[in-house]
C-alpha cells in the first residue's frame, strides 16, 4: 500500500447507530485480512513492528501468522537478497539506517562514560539487524551503510575512530592506511548489509548518498526506516521517487521509527566496575595491535587503554549487555491512544 493510498484509507469501527465520519488523515483499515498477495494494512503492519498486543487482538491479525518459526529461527534469512527490499514485499520491510544506528550507539556510550571520543559501532547495525521480536514474526531487515564505514580510513570505518582506539577484535588493517571492519563485511557477504558510495557520479561525493538510497528503496518496498534522522534536507531532492517535498515528508512522517539503546539495563556503575574487574578484561585497542600496520610508528600512536582504562566500544557483550529497541514516533503514539480512545487510527499533524 503506498502512503497515498494509505493516506486515503478511512479506519473506523462506528458505534451502534450511528454513521461513520469521514475523517481526511485516518490512514488505514484495522482489517488484518490480507491476500497473499498483498501487504497489510498501515495500521495493523505498525502494532507488529512494536509489538501492540492489544490492538493486534482487535485487528484479528494472529501473532504467528507468517512468522518465523522457533525451529528455523536462526536460520531464517532477514532479506531476500543483497539488493535489500523488494519492489511490493507483501510481508513488513525494515530498512536500516546503518549510519544513524552505528553514531546513535556511538553517542550513548559516550554520555554514559563520557569518554574523550565517538566510535561508530557495528554492534549497532547487528543488533538492528537481529532485532529479536522482529525476526520472531517474520519481519525483514535489511541495512545500507556508507562503504568508507566498512572499508575506509580509521577514522571512518566503524569500531575504529583513530589510531588510539581501532578495534583489533573486529578490525583489520588492509595496507596503505586502509581499514576493514569484518563484522559488516561478513554481513555483505550474507546479502543482509548493502554499501552505498559516497564518491558521486560527478566525482564531487555527496553525504547524503545512503540517505537518499534508504528513501528511495523504502518507498519503492513500502518499508518502514529504523533512523533518528527526520530527513528534513533531503525534501527538496528530485529523482528519489517523491512527487515533491511534501510527499517525501509525508512517507517519512508514516514510515520513520526511531530507535535507542539502553546500555547496562538494570546494572549501576558499581556493578558494572566490579564486573570489569573480576573479568581481566584486556582490551586490544590501537595500531599497535596490528602486525601489519605500516602506518605512523606505534610507540607515536599508544593504545586506547592509555587514554582510558575501560574502552566502552570495545567491551564484549557479556561484559557490557547493551539492548536495541524501536520506538514509535509521537504521531505514532498519539495515533495508537486515538484507537485505543475511540476504535479509529488517525495520524495527528505533528512537526516533521
Amino acid at each position: 500500500m503506498s502512503v497515498a493510498a494509505a493516506a486515503r484509507v478511512i479506519a473506523s469501527s462506528p458505534r451502534r447507530g450511528s454513521r461513520p465520519r469521514p475523517r481526511a488523515r485516518c490512514v488505514a483499515s484495522m482489517s488484518g485480512e490480507t491476500s497473499a498477495s498483498q501487504p497489510r494494512p498501515w495500521a495493523v503492519s505498525l502494532a507488529r513492528v512494536f509489538e501492540w498486543e492489544d490492538i493486534l487482538e482487535v485487528a484479528g491479525d494472529d501473532a504467528e501468522t507468517r512468522a518465523v518459526s522457533d525451529d528455523d529461527d536462526d536460520d531464517a534469512p532477514t532479506t531476500s537478497g543483497s539488493n535489500g527490499p523488494e519492489r511490493g514485499c507483501k510481508d513488513e520491510f525494515i530498512v536500516i539506517d546503518g549510519a544513524n544506528v552505528a553514531w546513535g550507539l556511538a553517542q550513548k556510550l559516550k554520555s554514559k562514560f563520557h569518554t574523550k571520543s565517538r566510535v561508530p559501532m557495528s554492534s549497532a547495525v547487528l543488533m538492528a539487524l537481529d532485532h529479536e521480536p522482529w525476526r520472531r514474526r517474520g519481519i525483514r531487515t535489511h541495512a545500507f551503510i556508507p562503504r568508507e564505514y566498512v572499508i575506509g580510513y580509521v577514522n571512518s570505518v566503524c569500531d575504529g575512530g583513530g589510531l588510539a582506539t581501532v578495534n583489533a577484535e573486529c578490525v583489520e588493517y588492509l595496507g596503505k592506511g586502509m581499514w576493514c571492519n569484518r563484522r559488516l563485511m561478513d554481513e555483505v557477504d550474507k546479502g543482509r548489509l548493502t554499501l552505498v558510495s559516497r564518491a558521486g557520479d560527478d566525482g564531487r561525493g555527496s553525504r547524503k548518498a545512503d540517505d537518499l538510497v534508504i528513501l528511495q528503496r523504502a518507498k519503492e518496498a513500502d518499508a518502514w526506516i529504523c533512523s533518528n534522522d527526520k530527513f528534513r534536507d533531503h525534501r527538496r531532492e528530485r529523482n528519489i521517487g517523491f512527487a515533491g517535498g511534501k510527499a517525501l515528508k509525508e512517507f517519512a512522517r508514516l514510515r520513520r521509527i526511531d530507535h535507542n539503546f539502553l546500555i547496562a539495563p538494570g546494572l549501576d556503575d558499581e556493578t558494572l566496575r566490579a564486573m570489569t574487574n573480576a573479568s581481566n578484561w584486556s582490551p586490544r585497542c590501537g595500531a599497535n595491535f596490528f602486525d601489519a600496520y605500516d602506518g605512523p610508528s606505534p610507540r607515536l600512536v599508544g593504545s586506547h587503554s592509555e587514554l582510558d582504562p575501560f574502552p566502552p566500544h570495545a567491551a564484549p557483550p557479556d561484559l557490557l549487555p547493551i539492548t536495541f529497541e524501536p520506538i514509535p514516533t509521537d504521531a505514532m503514539k498519539t495515533a495508537r491512544a486515538h484507537f485505543l480512545a475511540r476504535r479509529l487510527w488517525e495520524v495527528p499533524r505533528v512537526r516533521a
